[in-house]
């Protein structure tokens, strides 16, 4: 068991904390929307608009969270937004109207973004260098593997399929987190930053090279979401392959981070081999978005073979790139300012994660073939341009510190 640890540190519990949150996480992904549609008797466009309203709140609350972890230390303010989140996400039981789905939904969206944030700087806080890209590792390795075993517990609501069911799973996912939020206490507390009064307090909205950086893993990260929305209807629709094979494409995918995350880091201790690695991946993806494409074209079996291919391919691209992420986020930003940068950053993240359904609809769901090779060429040639517009970044970091 000791080599599936992290080495005795605040990286353990804060790693227990993750594992606990993310079972929660996937208990509500399995069962949420049926709740909202089934149960409480939403719409499905109703359950859409308002998650999409809530996105849009979320972004602005992740830089503030971020500053006021900067200022009064991150871990407190960590475990007081999760206890938040856990009373906020128990307010869904008492939702009967869209009205008031749409309130709770904001508040705690609101929340969770500006939580992600203090969590960075947390992360930021209490690892240093290439620490920081292998304990992102190591806790996106524990991520997947703890929404597996909450999709794995929900799928027993699935089967009863009865309002009881369906609430009890809520009351679980609060519970595991409100026992995460208390583990994080076990992190030692992280002192706030001082500031200096002789300059702007919203350093990170005015770093144009940490803003660039932010922007192209933005749209390098629309891959996230193609094997949740592009996938399943690209395998049903276009190709000959069994429907099984959409949630074989997904199990490739998770088990491979799961297992290979950490071991995909090692290697990626700057700015250079981040950039250059997320060129790689780019790349990867270029080639994993020509075997999707190339499925529709054959029989069940050749249908099969490529989408397991480009599903190996896809998460390869996936690996280096969230491993470029992970240092570039950190390096890039002011140590006197890690929440509001991770917040800049987690903010970039959930832009992508709501423009990717759509640029995926119109792209290889309304093209077709044709637009899987606009997004493969859109991947590719986002990872060449990290290489040269990091340097940039770089450069501008290291003039700031001289001054």
């Amino acid at each position: 068991m000791s080599g599936l640890l992290p080495a005795p540190g605040p990286l353990r519990p804060l790693a227990l904390a993750t594992l606990l949150s993310r079972v929660g996480n996937g208990l509500l992904m399995t069962v949420s929307v049926l709740y909202f549609t089934r149960i409480v008797g939403l719409s499905i466009a109703q359950v859409g608009l308002g998650l999409t309203v809530a996105g849009l709140f979320g972004l602005l609350s992740a830089v503030p969270m971020g500053h006021l972890a900067d200022r009064r230390g991150p871990r407190t303010l960590f475990v007081v937004l999760s206890l938040m989140l856990c009373g906020v996400s128990l307010l869904y039981l008492l939702v009967d109207t869209f009205w008031q789905f749409l309130i709770v939904s904001i508040v705690l969206t609101a929340f969770d973004r500006g939580a992600g944030a203090v969590r960075g700087a947390l992360i930021a806080a209490i690892t240093q260098g290439a620490g920081r890209v292998a304990a992102r590792a190591y806790l996106r390795a524990v991520t997947n593997i703890g929404i597996m075993a909450g999709a794995g517990i929900g799928a027993f609501a699935l089967h009863f399929d009865t309002g009881t069911a369906y609430r009890l799973m809520f009351v679980l996912d609060a519970m595991l987190s409100a026992i995460a939020a208390f583990v994080v206490l076990a992190v030692p507390a992280v002192a706030p930053v001082e500031r200096s009064d002789d300059g702007p307090v919203w350093v990170a909205l005015r770093d144009r090279g940490y803003l660039a950086v932010a922007a192209l893993n933005a749209a390098m990260s629309i891959h996230y979401a193609i094997f949740d929305v592009a996938i399943p209807l690209w395998v049903v629709d276009h190709t000959e392959a069994p429907r099984w094979m959409v949630a074989v494409t997904l199990i490739i995918n998770t088990v491979v981070v799961a297992l290979f995350q950490v071991r995909s880091s090692r290697g990626i201790s700057d700015l250079t081999t981040a950039a250059r690695a997320t060129r790689t991946a780019g790349l990867l993806l270029l080639a994993s978005m020509i075997l999707f494409a190339g499925a529709s074209w054959g029989n069940a079996a050749v249908a099969v073979g490529l989408l397991a291919l480009g599903a190996l391919v896809q998460v390869a691209g996936e690996l280096l790139q969230s491993s470029g992420s992970f240092l570039l986020g950190f390096e890039l930003a002011g140590e006197h300012a890690q929440g509001q940068y991770q917040g800049v950053w987690n903010t970039s993240m959930s832009i992508s994660t709501m423009v990717a359904p759509t640029i995926l609809a119109l792209l290889p769901l309304g093209l077709g073939v044709p637009g899987w090779i606009i997004l493969g060429v859109w991947f590719a040639v986002a990872g060449v341009l990290f290489v040269p517009v990091v340097r940039w970044a770089g450069a501008r970091r290291t003039a700031q510190l001289v001054r």
